[in-house]
């Protein structure tokens, strides 16, 4: 699957600043199953395997390295995906490390960052810095929906000064799981 920044066409793009008053108004004015997706600050990865009750898997697309004089760049495109292959999530991150000590090498490229840094026990910080709500035909083909996708960008910096942008573009199922839990 090939994505590039003209295949995403936007419908409104927000930019996040914490404490900011469009933050607080859009916060206030969201329906919760979408905020909790959206929003939060916590594992996407784990968020979705407390609603589908299944283990999540990923499935690489592409993944390249680069090696600068001091610095390492990592790219990688990933599908999030439940045990019984429900595609769930689009992600794709751009990793800058800064130093070679940092324990990166732990990291299993076959897991999602979120639980790759728990395993590890790296501490990290996370800034979420737009939303987006958009739609992609590549994306409404792979998810087999006409919906509109929500989607974010934010950056997690762990030691020495290295950090991941990421971006994820959630799939409408998600509203799904949240609505099927609600009723038990």
């Amino acid at each position: 699957m090939k994505f590039d920044v003209t295949t995403f066409h936007p419908i409104c793009v927000l930019s996040l600043k914490q404490n900011n008053f469009i933050h607080n108004k859009l916060s206030n004015s969201i329906k919760i199953p979408l905020k909790i997706t959206v929003i939060n600050e916590g594992s996407h990865t784990r968020l979705i395997q407390y609603l589908t009750n299944q283990e999540i898997k990923i499935t690489v697309l592409q993944q390249n390295e680069k090696n600068f004089q001091k610095i390492q760049r990592r790219i990688r495109y990933v599908w999030l995906e439940t045990s019984i292959y429900t595609t769930m999530t689009f992600a794709r991150s751009l990793w800058t490390i800064k130093e070679k000590e940092l324990q990166l090498n732990n990291i299993k490229r076959n897991l999602p960052i979120g639980q790759s840094f728990i395993k590890t026990k790296i501490d990290t910080k996370k800034y979420i810095n737009e939303l987006y709500y958009f739609y992609c035909k590549d994306l409404e083909k792979e998810l087999r929906s006409k919906k509109a996708i929500w989607g974010r960008k934010y950056k997690l910096s762990y030691e020495y000064n290295s950090f991941i942008l990421i971006q994820e573009f959630f799939s409408p199922k998600i509203m799904f799981f949240f609505n099927n839990n609600s009723n038990t």
